[in-house]
């Protein structure tokens, strides 16, 4: 699926299900009977072994777009790890993190967060990494 088709699917989940926008929660709401409605009514037909990929690229686009704060640390999570693939994640510091995050376009929130909350976010984008063999390549036997 090309990147157009993904930002208009984006775009018409955004529109109809905005009373979902932001989150209270710290994901995106995104979920499969969602994404398979929204392709049926662009008329989208895939083949459901691609229905994982599209919903990361859909759930990325949506994450762009939404308004953030601290509580939503699944999505800020997922930005970081899109925005700074190379971050070294085993000595960063909890600065480095509100820095980053606060760099974030859509980052709106003001308050100093918990230290729970940066730990939270830091232990989402390791899992990220590992869900694509971050460390698959280790030949140290480790």
């Amino acid at each position: 699926m090309e990147n157009k088709d993904i930002k208009a699917l984006a775009d018409r989940i955004y529109a109809e299900y905005s009373h979902l926008f932001p989150s209270l929660y710290p994901d995106i709401p995104l979920n499969t009977p969602m994404l398979n409605a929204t392709l049926k009514k662009l008329k989208q037909n895939i083949d459901e072994d691609q229905l994982p990929g599209i919903m990361q690229r859909v759930e990325l686009e949506l994450a762009k777009r939404v308004s953030l704060s601290w509580k939503n640390y699944g999505t800020i999570a997922i930005l970081l790890h899109y925005n700074y693939p190379e971050e070294d994640l085993v000595p960063v510091s909890l600065q480095r993190v509100i820095d980053l995050t606060r760099s974030l376009p859509n980052f709106n929130d003001t308050e100093m967060p918990d230290d729970e909350v940066i730990n939270a976010i830091i232990y989402t984008w390791i899992g990220l990494r590992d869900e694509e063999s971050y460390f698959e390549g280790d030949d140290n036997g480790d």
